[in-house]
């Protein structure tokens, strides 16, 4: 077996306890619902309120379509062609596929869209544990060429190009992203065809998915079939005209704005729950959540409550460099009436998840929001 993230041999699921139950937050309005798009393009969001397990559910996982679900090919008659700047190109069958070296990892998803808003509530992300292939070893096989610059994924999902509206033409493309060549060769990135160990679902992306651990979903292309090595960008709608972010630099005395593509996800924590716990005629309060995401591993999660003094909460669930950690605290002092509460988190290079009003200094753009989301709760 190749590349094999740090899985926890058992991180048992952690349900309400006997005694226990699910306090409900005040900000959730009624535009929120899991079928937050039900038509294709399909939006389903994962209910952070049922966070109670490591592994997301692969019936409860986040979905994003960019486009249209296509109907699921017939196995026998499937193939993944890799064409481009290759020395061999092939067109391997599913069997094929194989013959390749085995990769396991868990691996957070997130929606570059991903955010607070009422019809979301962050809800654009799951965890799981993703198996396949390894995509740098059959890059290798069919040999990348040295002039070779982008490697682009393609999907079985076709849309609309409206790049040429003055030649009247109305065409279909086939909905692709790409990575340089040095990040496709990595040995994390897999082509993947199973979730939490089971074959993955259509809405998931059968029978193949591309995922790259540690960066936005976007880049996850579902329904593989095709990959071509480029010797130049490739600029697809997807990479040229959408999935930009825009940031403006911290250079006080000549400040420019940049537009880039999105691509790494960044540190982020949320506060999922909070729960209480009653015997002998008192209760016990408890706020839990999740953090994930930057380029440096999540060192400690700290949490405010009523805009009070920060407080370290544990970290007591953790599947490895690109999965996301649970947390929690004691909330001791609970008592009845209106709260806010927040959490932010803290990377070993010390880089913090920023609030919003400090995201908002450099961030332009509505994607990539990583900015610390307050919750409010009542206590009666």
């Amino acid at each position: 077996m190749g590349f094999v993230s740090a899985i926890p041999a058992a991180l048992a699921a952690l349900p309400l306890e006997p005694g226990e139950e699910l306090l409900p937050f005040s900000d959730y309005s009624p535009e929120f619902r899991i079928d937050a798009q039900a038509h294709n393009p399909r939006v389903k969001v994962f209910d952070l309120r049922r966070l109670d397990d490591w592994k997301t559910p692969a019936e409860e996982f986040f979905t994003f379509h960019q486009t249209s679900q296509p109907t699921p090919p017939d196995l026998a008659d499937w193939r993944l062609r890799i064409t481009g700047f290759v020395e061999n190109p092939a067109s391997l069958t599913f069997e094929d596929l194989r013959r390749l070296p085995v990769v396991e990892a868990a691996v957070t998803v997130e929606c570059s869209g991903n955010s607070g808003h009422s019809t979301l509530m962050n809800g654009l992300v799951s965890n799981g544990v993703w198996r396949g292939y390894s995509l740098s070893s059959l890059l290798r096989t069919c040999g990348v060429k040295q002039e070779a610059r982008e490697v682009v994924f393609f999907g079985a999902d076709t849309e609309r190009e409206g790049k040429w509206p003055a030649s009247g033409k109305q065409f279909s493309v086939p909905h692709g992203r790409s990575l340089f060549v040095q990040d496709a060769l990595d040995e994390k990135v897999m082509l993947t065809t199973h979730l939490n160990g089971a074959p993955l679902s259509q809405a998931q992306g059968f029978p193949l998915r591309l995922i790259v651990p540690g960066w936005y979903g976007m880049t996850q292309v579902k329904w593989l079939h095709q990959i071509v090595v480029l010797d130049r960008r490739y600029e697809g709608q997807h990479m040229a005209r959408n999935y930009h972010s825009v940031r403006q630099s911290e250079d006080s005395e000549a400040p420019l704005v940049l537009e880039t593509s999105i691509s790494r996800a960044r540190l982020k924590s949320v506060v999922a729950r909070v729960t209480r716990k009653s015997g002998s005629g008192q209760h016990a309060y408890t706020i839990s959540g999740a953090a994930w995401g930057g380029v440096h591993p999540v060192a400690r999660v700290e949490v405010r409550v009523n805009e009070r003094a920060w407080r370290t909460a544990e970290i007591h669930a953790s599947g490895g460099e690109y999965a996301w950690s649970l947390w929690r605290l004691p909330w001791p002092e609970a008592v009845a009436g209106t709260h806010t509460i927040v959490s932010r988190a803290i990377d070993a290079e010390g880089n913090m998840q920023p609030a919003r009003e400090e995201r908002g200094q450099t961030q332009l753009s509505a994607r990539e929001d990583n900015s610390q989301w307050p919750r409010r709760i009542v206590i009666s």
